[in-house]
């Protein structure tokens, strides 16, 4: 993720508001996937998990097997079948928020909302220190174009209004947790079996927990209460998130705000010291005020939890995406699991897509094959907020993937 986009990145960056009250029981899918071929995750957790993850390296070039090695390991152990503990205990369900026919719908309606039998559901992740409401847009935009699909936006764990409940968020703080996070809200919404969504979409941060999500519904095998499974989506939709480490101008902004002393006594003050004693641009210092919420005594503290986002980016450099995509876009090779399609979607004006990198994606089998089910998109224009500087590209790509 490159912190360093234009000022258009404000817009991209709402804060959150309005906590879930209840669970939404009654979305219906006419969707008639098997189960019985496809791998299952929820709660309560069992003992243990089986995790199986292929590690085939007769595909990779010479060149891929050097970018590989100074890559960090994937975050699944390499071995073909190995075992994994999941947390004991289960998680708070996260804050989120539904978007159907183009309109926001509080989640606390949607038990009284009835959502036609034929809809599908889409998981929207956002980026780092974000929250839900930044994918609001383009979620609206979709649901109006395609009005069989519903969009279920997630504030992940320590974010938006996930955050105002962080201290129920067990460590570590990881893409595996999240990934836990994900699955028991998913549950407890009764979006399991038939009704599971069909698809699962995040922006940087968010594109790297929803390939992880995809991966581990296809690599391991859990019950959820009541029986039933949660299947892996058919698509998964990553935007703009670069394999390897974390740019050093994340670092940069987390490691400058950690510095600030709290609470924050204006948005005018927590602007002029970003520009001025940090030498932010303008448009990134007014997208991390937009982070901040009133206590309620004229002064301001952070929206999300700084120790947990710490935490996070700390575990980019444990997840090898190439690795991730190549499992989720082939498990269909070996197994009696579906693959799913990952959609990839890279910024144009992202100088971290070097030419090393894509052509290390290009040599996934599953971009070569007829026809692919690993998809590399280019939006020319856009920046890292890829939703923002290219909607219109982006909707495009979508609604022609889910049709």
């Amino acid at each position: 993720m490159n912190w360093r986009a234009g000022p258009r990145a404000l817009r991209a960056v709402p804060g959150g508001r309005g906590a879930p009250q209840r669970a939404m029981h009654r979305v219906v899918s006419s969707r008639k996937r098997a189960t019985s071929c496809r791998p299952s995750v929820g709660a309560p957790p069992s003992p243990s998990v089986r995790v199986c993850s292929s590690n085939r390296p007769g595909w990779r070039t010479d060149a891929h097997q050097n970018a590989l090695a100074r890559q960090a390991p994937s975050s699944l152990p390499p071995s073909i079948c190995n075992r994994r503990q999941f947390s004991s205990l289960q998680p708070p369900r996260l804050a989120h928020e539904w978007v159907v026919g183009g309109k926001v719908v509080p989640s606390a309606q949607m038990d009284e909302r009835a959502v036609s039998q034929d809809n599908e559901v889409i998981v929207f992740l956002h980026g780092l220190l974000g929250n839900a409401k930044n994918l609001r847009t383009p979620a609206k935009k979709l649901t109006q174009q395609l009005p069989h699909v519903t969009a279920l936006l997630l504030d992940i764990r320590g974010h938006g209004n996930s955050s105002s409940v962080q201290s129920q968020f067990a460590q570590p703080h990881n893409f595996h947790t999240c990934v836990e996070d994900v699955v028991h809200t998913l549950s407890d919404l009764g979006l399991t079996g038939t009704n599971s969504p069909s698809a699962i979409c995040g922006h940087s941060l968010g594109g790297r927990i929803a390939l992880q999500y995809s991966h581990s519904l296809q690599s391991t095998q859990q019950q959820l209460m009541g029986g039933e499974v949660l299947e892996p989506p058919k698509q998964t939709w990553v935007l703009d998130s670069v394999p390897g480490r974390a740019d050093p101008s994340v670092h940069h902004v987390l490691t400058t705000i950690s510095s600030l002393p709290t609470p924050i006594p204006s948005k005018g003050w927590l602007i002029d010291t970003l520009v001025k004693e940090h030498r932010m641009s303008k448009g990134v210092a007014m997208w991390i005020a937009s982070n901040l919420k009133d206590r309620g005594d004229k002064s301001f503290e952070w929206v999300f939890d700084l120790s947990i986002a710490n935490e996070l980016v700390a575990n980019f450099n444990t997840q090898n995406l190439t690795e991730l995509i190549h499992d989720v876009t082939t498990a269909g090779d070996d197994t009696d699991h579906h693959a799913s399609t990952v959609q990839l979607v890279m910024a144009g004006q992202n100088k971290l897509w070097s030419e090393e990198i894509v052509e290390e994606l290009r040599s996934i089998p599953s971009f070569q094959r007829t026809p692919p089910s690993f998809h590399m998109h280019r939006l020319d224009k856009a920046g890292h907020w890829v939703h923002v500087d290219d909607l219109e590209g982006l909707l495009k790509l979508m609604v022609t993937g889910l049709r």
